[in-house]
């Protein structure tokens, strides 16, 4: 994380002093990790690059929720897709394989480095005995780099837009990103306001706005009987901004995770990595990343916003802007 994060930095150099598009800056970055982390490469590795621009293209063209999420269609039926996103989807997967290909061959001289990737591939099953094979391994890296790029590229890019628009905050962000100076796991694990930052943005621009469960036994939800097997639609976007359950809740404040009522909030209507068995299992990976990417950036850089542009959020696979966000990058 630390070493994207000061790749990312050093990217930025050559554009102070100018406008730039920040969705496209926190997912390279966010990418950049995850590649970093599976592995062991930059994104600037030839097959690593070439899966984030095919990813970018892909989600792009994905609706925020489809028939088939409400309806369990058999697999043989056609989903309907464009030709450019199954094309996409294939190019994907063989850029994926080649990479997975490549960490087989290194397992098995005994040369690989001990990453995610590795782990997952020399891991058994507990029950089984068995381990991926490459088709399994392929999706699951798929799975890894889509909802662990994706998810924190939006909300890093909301929260640096969110920071642009209250300078008072980004510069005591900036502050407490001194202690950077000296990285280690105990100085990231210091960066108190960041992190509020990071889960105010995450409140008021949940990456995944609704997300779909079904009931797995007869339920009762405000007088309404709820049979097993329906699909319930829950949203982090309406719960996150009820008036009834937060104070002020479309204002954006970092202060209120210290006080009573936030404190309750987080505990019971704060849900942008969903809940419960199906919570998101990189929520703890995502609350180190973001808070530092965010601190390394502010700490070398002031975001400005540009005059009359408002971006609006929209829902592909996560709420990105509809137009993209643009700020004035100046150094620091």
């Amino acid at each position: 994380m630390l070493a994207a994060a000061l790749a990312c930095v050093d990217r930025l150099q050559p554009q102070t002093n100018s406008i730039v598009e920040i969705e496209e800056i926190t997912s390279h970055a966010a990418a950049d990790v995850i590649f970093r982390t599976l592995f062991s490469v930059p994104i600037e590795h030839e097959v690593a690059a070439e899966v984030f621009e095919k990813f970018r293209a892909y989600q792009r063209e994905q609706p925020l929720l489809n028939l088939a999420a409400f309806i369990p269609l058999p697999r043989w039926l056609p989903r309907f897709h464009s030709r450019r996103t199954c094309r996409n989807a294939r190019e994907i997967r063989a850029l994926i394989t080649r990479l997975t290909a490549e960490r087989a061959a290194q397992i098995a001289t005994g040369n690989a480095p001990d990453d995610l990737a590795t782990k997952i591939m020399t891991t058994p099953d507990p029950e089984t005995g068995q381990g991926f094979d490459t088709a399994e391994m392929v999706d699951q890296v798929a799975i890894f780099f889509l909802a662990g790029h994706e998810t924190s590229a939006s909300a890093l890019a909301w929260s640096l837009y969110l920071l642009a628009l209250y300078p008072e905050w980004q510069d005591r962000v900036a502050e407490e990103a001194k202690a950077l100076d000296d990285p280690s796991f105990t100085t990231v694990s210091q960066l108190r306001l960041s992190r509020d930052v990071f889960r105010e943005a995450l409140r008021l621009y949940p990456p995944v706005p609704m997300m779909v469960r079904e009931a797995t036994c007869p339920e009762q939800f405000r007088n309404r009987d709820v049979p097993k097997g329906a699909q319930i639609v829950l949203s982090p976007w309406h719960l996150h901004r009820h008036e009834r359950l937060w104070d002020n809740p479309d204002d954006f404040d970092p202060a209120r995770w210290s006080t009573e009522n936030g404190k309750t909030c987080q505990r019971q209507a704060y849900i942008p990595f969903s809940a419960g068995p199906r919570v998101c299992t990189g929520a703890g990976f995502a609350m180190v990343e973001g808070p530092l990417i965010l601190s390394m950036l502010l700490r070398h850089y002031r975001l400005e916003t540009i005059g009359g542009e408002m971006p609006v959020p929209v829902a592909h696979l996560t709420v990105r802007s509809r137009d993209g966000i643009r700020l004035r990058l100046v150094q620091r």
